[in-house]
């Protein structure tokens, strides 16, 4: 039983040293939100030629709230499919927060910014490419019966409430950010700052941090043993960036917190950390199964996200 104690009280010191900067690291992000989200969701920079490039930079902000913006914005036929795509791929939520506080792994984490950037641009582009060859005639049609509703029907104030969409004098195009769409699902108001969200989610993070560390800290010192599972790991690294993607299709912030946490052990490859953080778009996966009535449209995001996902997880094994 003292072994045990020992363990959570190793956790319990681990997690709280964390804490300072975590919140630090928070109310900088929340800062970025309050200030951008709004701007980044109304540019049309999300809707041209460069829109995977555009939704790979943003994505790669550690903020999931940003995925959660691009999903909505996808279901209103506001962004393009490959900029979404760019967007959940450049994604690593609480990744870098992780991994900044430790200065021997900021090199991995610039490593993995980029090498998901250039992933999130390159697979955006073809997602574009093939998403028009697979649903030419049905985008066409969709374009059509749009174009006549736009002609022949006046929109009433029930239906723009419904579709969370306000449109103002001069600004037509405009779509603000509505109750949902703030990081984990919070409000994000323009006119006020929300200082207790992240105090709230740091604590949250963190206590996903000190879960994971008694149970990693039990794991490596009482029940099997740091050799025995080093070994383990070592001897399934054909498996890694499988069961990474896996663990990454979870939607919670708990995915990321787990697979950085093994990787920072030593447990985890580079590429089945990148190959589990490009599919980790959290709670953007889950609003667009709620909101995307297209089943065949879903299923092509996903497919695209596990496919790439797993071919460059498994090139960056073999480098």
């Amino acid at each position: 039983m003292e072994e045990y104690w020992h363990a959570i009280l190793e956790a319990l010191i681990d997690t709280a040293r964390l804490l300072p900067l975590l919140f630090i690291i928070y109310y900088l992000i929340e800062l970025l939100e309050f200030k951008y989200a709004v701007k980044i969701q109304n540019s049309k920079w999300l809707k041209g030629k460069a829109s995977p490039v555009f939704g790979a930079v943003v994505g790669c902000i550690p903020q999931c709230g940003f995925s959660v913006i691009s999903t909505d914005l996808y279901t209103k036929r506001a962004i393009s499919v490959g900029a979404l795509i760019a967007v959940y791929i450049a994604t690593s939520d609480e990744a870098i927060p992780l991994m900044i506080m430790d200065y021997h792994y900021i090199p991995w984490m610039l490593a993995m910014i980029g090498v998901k950037i250039v992933m999130g641009i390159a697979v955006g582009y073809f997602a574009n490419w093939l998403f028009r060859k697979i649903f030419k005639r049905q985008s066409v049609e969709m374009a059509t019966s749009v174009a006549t509703e736009n002609t022949d029907a006046k929109i009433d104030d029930e239906h723009i409430n419904e579709e969370h969409v306000h449109v103002e004098s001069g600004k037509e195009n405009e779509i603000v950010v509505d109750e949902h769409s703030g990081c984990c699902h919070h409000h994000v108001d323009k006119k006020s700052f929300d200082w207790l969200h992240p105090l709230l989610h740091c604590l949250k993070i963190s206590a996903f941090i000190l879960v994971i560390n008694i149970i990693f800290t039990l794991i490596t010192h009482v029940w099997i043993g740091e050799d025995a599972l080093t070994s383990f790991l070592s001897n399934s690294r054909a498996l890694q960036p499988l069961l990474a993607i896996i663990i990454g299709l979870i939607p919670n912030c708990a995915s990321s917190v787990v697979l950085t946490q093994l990787f920072m052990m030593g447990g985890l490859s580079f590429g089945a950390l990148v190959a589990g953080l490009s599919v980790n778009a959290g709670l953007g996966l889950v609003i667009l199964l709620k909101q995307n009535k297209n089943i065949k449209e879903n299923i092509f995001i996903f497919l695209v996200l596990i496919i790439s996902s797993l071919i460059v997880g498994y090139a960056l094994n073999f480098i």
